[in-house]
């Protein structure tokens, strides 16, 4: 359920951050809007399982990353009400400088995105990736 999450929720950010709102209004909201609502059982289902890691780590590690992660998501969350009270002070009140308060919360949200992804670093301390040279028919044997 993560990884389609995840990968719906990819496409939905690269949507409203590739189309921007002069290109295609519509397609941008809608992006945006569907990525918001992905995250939120993204960012909860990935808390839940952060302490069920694969990977040989201590206890105190994974909580402490547990409590970043809810920290990041609570920042992600608690930066769409006041995204959106200046997206509706510059398209219904005509407010001047509201639509660059808007753009500011509507990045942090990409900012806040990948500090929460960044995190699965921790998880992943205890693996060991190499890349090693295939070894010759006369080795198989």
């Amino acid at each position: 359920a993560v990884f389609w999450i995840g990968f719906l929720r990819t496409w939905t950010c690269a949507g409203w951050v590739y189309v921007t709102s002069t290109d295609d209004h519509d397609v941008h909201d809608v992006m945006m809007i569907a990525y918001m609502l992905l995250t939120l059982p993204y960012m909860v289902l990935l808390i839940q399982l952060g302490d069920r890691a694969l990977f040989g780590h201590s206890v105190g590690r994974l909580a402490a990353n547990k409590s970043r992660r809810k920290l990041v998501c609570g920042l992600f969350f608690g930066a769409i009400p006041p995204m959106i009270y200046f997206f509706i002070s510059h398209k219904v009140h005509k407010i001047a400088g509201a639509y660059t308060s808007y753009a500011f919360f509507e990045w942090a949200l990409i900012v806040f995105d990948v500090l929460f992804d960044s995190l699965a670093m921790v998880e992943f301390k205890a693996l060991d990736l190499a890349i090693l040279p295939a070894k010759s028919d006369e080795q198989r044997d």
